[in-house]
């Protein structure tokens, strides 16, 4: 996808999209299930050039190659499976342990043809919690060099979404979204899924709309018509689905029709 970013914010507002997975969401599996979706999430993937067969473990399929030579090579080849039968939006979720190699891994993606990037600082992945990355980055001692990342892999040439995770303190959370309001990336990502209920957290959903103005999107429970319609009410610009197309590659398309269908 081409253009200013005012034109892919038109075409990406009100759209579903399929969410990252770590160590599923390839691009063969975008491309399976690309039917509803305005985007598609590859990865998650993480950048780490010096990482060892120890440090990888089972989510090697996750790193990108060891050298960062290949990286748009092999990201271009993400591309273009994802790509086969469907005209959605392609972003990729990227992880780093160094400002660096994310850097690198985003010039990289960019020239590769993707549309979007996203920062992940959501996930659970060990030895990343353990560096002060992902999750971590929202704490009072890590927001000096997440906002840090954030300004510049927003100088890159391609949008960037940062993702968060809904479930971190409310306390860390909401300043780290009053920043974003202030450093203005394309897109925030937000997993809202609201722990013990099983059901999307629209509280927060509001909450977040209010303290940012750019494009947002949440993710997280979402498994009916239904549930969309109450976040794109809360002040969704997206709604994104992950879990379920595992099992059913129609998920995201299924929904997305019975939404349009009011």
């Amino acid at each position: 996808m081409q253009g200013r970013p005012a034109d892919l914010r038109a075409r990406l507002r009100n759209g579903f999209f399929l969410s990252a997975m770590m160590g599923v969401t390839d691009g063969a599996f975008c491309a399976q299930r690309g039917a509803g979706c305005a985007m598609l999430q590859l990865g998650a993937y993480l950048a780490e050039p010096t990482a060892t067969a120890q440090d990888m473990g089972r989510d090697a399929s996750s790193f990108l190659p060891a050298d960062p030579e290949a990286w748009a090579a092999s990201l271009a080849r993400e591309c273009q499976a994802a790509r086969q039968g469907n005209a959605a939006a392609l972003c990729l979720n990227l992880a780093a342990l160094q400002l660096e190699w994310a850097l690198q891994a985003g010039a990289a993606y960019a020239q590769a043809g993707g549309d979007l990037l996203e920062l992940n600082v959501h996930g659970g992945y060990g030895r990343y919690l353990r560096q002060g990355k992902l999750r971590a980055m929202v704490e009072p001692a890590h927001r000096p060099e997440l906002y840090r990342w954030v300004e510049a892999l927003a100088g890159l040439n391609i949008p960037l979404i940062v993702k968060f995770h809904g479930q971190s303190d409310r306390a860390d959370l909401l300043p780290v979204l009053d920043k974003m309001a202030e450093l203005a990336p394309f897109g925030v990502h937000l997993n809202v899924r609201a722990a013990g209920t099983h059901e999307p957290d629209l509280n927060l959903t509001r909450t977040a709309r209010a303290r940012f103005p750019g494009l947002l999107l949440v993710s997280g429970y979402v498994r009916s018509a239904a549930d969309a319609a109450a976040l794109f009410d809360a002040g969704a610009d997206m709604v994104g689905i992950a879990a379920p197309t595992i099992d059913d590659a129609g998920y995201i398309g299924q929904i997305a029709a019975a939404y349009a269908a009011g």
